[in-house]
């Protein structure tokens, strides 16, 4: 499959967008990709080009109350819809703080990569519809008393017997992940469909230990875009840190910076604000 500038789509729910939200949507569009953001609210600071759709073309309401102030249950909500928006056709799913530095024109259904570390975010992410990891995620994540099944069997048989004793749970009282990267890494191991992933400087060039580079003036730009890499993660840690160190602004002649000049926009007008998560 050849597919020439595919369309983006991301979803976001709980507050207003900051400038890095701005600048990673203004960097596809700026790149020639459509970009389609998918909201349940009102949203402010979307950049003129982007296209909004009401969550409910893909999945809403959610199987469990999502408040704005619950990190993870929007993260996990965020993992759902992803899967479901994949069901619906070819668009790639990216987080909204992840930089687009190359056109995604990739001649392949499978777009995802690798870490520094090996496993797999979820953060740039398209699946083909006929893809066995998708399936079988898709029933994980919706099924009732889902149990990590990339642990042991000591787990396997405590969830049994709490089932046995009526107790009742959903994806969203699982730990950290367990919808996202790690349920993901392990449906991808078991259908062998982690032989389409992508090197991780394509997506992920920054180790978790090299995203103080994002914030330090004296890195130079090229030694983060090197050839290979098509997006910069920045990750949510970085906007607390931003947020709680940094006035929510990035700092002056830094990489993010930079990218603002770049792409054309003005983070005093929306900082990163510091939100209950944080």
């Amino acid at each position: 499959m050849t597919n020439r500038s595919p369309t983006i789509a991301g979803f976001w729910f709980g507050s207003d967008l900051s400038w890095l939200e701005q600048l990673c949507l203004q960097s596809f569009l700026d790149h020639g990709h459509r970009f389609v953001l998918y909201v349940a609210h009102e949203v402010k600071g979307i950049p003129a080009g982007v296209e909004t759709r009401p969550a409910s073309d893909v999945f809403w309401p959610p199987p469990f109350v999502v408040k704005a102030e619950d990190r993870q249950g929007v993260a996990v909500f965020s993992d759902i819809f992803r899967l479901h928006l994949m069901r619906q056709g070819e668009m790639i799913w990216v987080d909204l703080d992840a930089y687009c530095v190359r056109a995604f024109e990739f001649s392949t259904d499978f777009v995802f990569g690798r870490s520094r570390r090996g496993d797999f975010p979820t953060g740039v992410l398209r699946l083909p519809t006929r893809s066995a990891t998708l399936e079988q995620m898709l029933e994980f994540v919706m099924s009732s008393n889902p149990s990590q099944p990339w642990r042991g069997r000591r787990l396997q048989r405590h969830n049994r017997e709490r089932t046995a004793r009526g107790e009742r749970w959903g994806i969203e009282a699982l730990p950290w992940a367990s919808s996202g990267p790690k349920a993901f890494g392990h449906f991808l191991r078991r259908t062998a469909e982690d032989r389409h992933a992508m090197a991780a400087e394509t997506f992920y060039p920054l180790a978790q230990e090299e995203l103080w580079k994002l914030h330090d003036p004296r890195i130079a730009t090229n030694e983060i875009e090197t050839e290979a890499v098509h997006s910069v993660h920045i990750y949510g840690h970085q906007k607390k840190l931003m947020a709680n160190r940094m006035a929510g602004l990035p700092v002056s002649g830094s990489y993010l910076d930079r990218l603002c000049k770049r792409h054309g926009i003005e983070p005093s007008t929306a900082p990163i604000l510091r939100l209950a998560w944080m």
